[in-house]
């Protein structure tokens, strides 16, 4: 059976804005209905011994408006993860000091440029570039729309969402030095995740970071 850990915000990492003990109860709900192990942490320092057993790391935390104290621990943490890694909407934040986050997730959250209008009803538009007949053409959810979310020109835009007139990359995935990443922008609260396509496009992306190249969805 594949391992997965869900490094969770709520103690190391935490914000006023985010319920991450429960939008974490819902990603390992999902997972779990997709055949992983699920072993959530907290604690960077649990985090670094887990992964060391796992075959996906998947991230619900976030920074705040600076650098966080244990980001050279979590950095490190993660520079030894061989394994795939599913990271969710506040995740692009972390670890804003130097590139190695943007380089392994294939995009981040800009401070000053990105942003997100009212959480509010939100339509994922799959990209015209992605022919695959397992995702849906539209996924409809309530959400933050996060835009002008900065993307690597290598990874591979899934979906977007529509905003001030642009179309903005709100889902991908990403490979650098052989290692999977996909990062999807999706999941402020629980509401998130109660569409069964936004359920379905998250146990995609984590079968195909792990490893499965069949992965429906993905």
């Amino acid at each position: 059976m594949s391992r997965a850990v869900l490094f969770s915000g709520g103690e190391d990492y935490t914000d006023p804005w985010h319920p991450f003990a429960d939008t974490s109860v819902e990603l390992a709900s999902i997972l779990r209905a997709d055949g992983f192990t699920v072993r959530t942490v907290t604690r960077v320092d649990d985090l670094d011994t887990l992964l060391q057993s796992s075959d996906l790391l998947v991230v619900n935390a976030g920074g705040g408006q600076q650098a966080h104290p244990h980001d050279p621990r979590l950095r490190s943490a993660l520079a030894d993860h061989a394994g795939g890694i599913l990271a969710l909407h506040v995740a692009a934040t972390l670890l804003p000091t130097g590139d190695f986050w943007e380089e392994r997730l294939g995009g981040r959250w800009v401070r000053g440029r990105t942003m997100h209008p009212a959480r509010g009803e939100m339509r994922l538009l799959r990209d015209a570039d992605v022919a695959c007949a397992d995702l849906p053409t539209v996924i409809e959810t309530i959400d933050e729309a996060y835009s002008w979310l900065r993307v690597d020109a290598d990874a591979r835009i899934l979906f977007r969402q529509s905003y001030a007139d642009e179309m903005h990359p709100v889902v991908w995935t990403h490979v650098t030095g052989g290692r999977r990443s996909a990062y999807c922008a999706l999941g402020h609260d629980v509401e998130a995740y109660e569409s069964p396509a936004v359920r379905s496009l998250v146990a995609g992306l984590a079968r195909w970071a792990h490893g499965a190249d069949g992965a429906r969805g993905v």
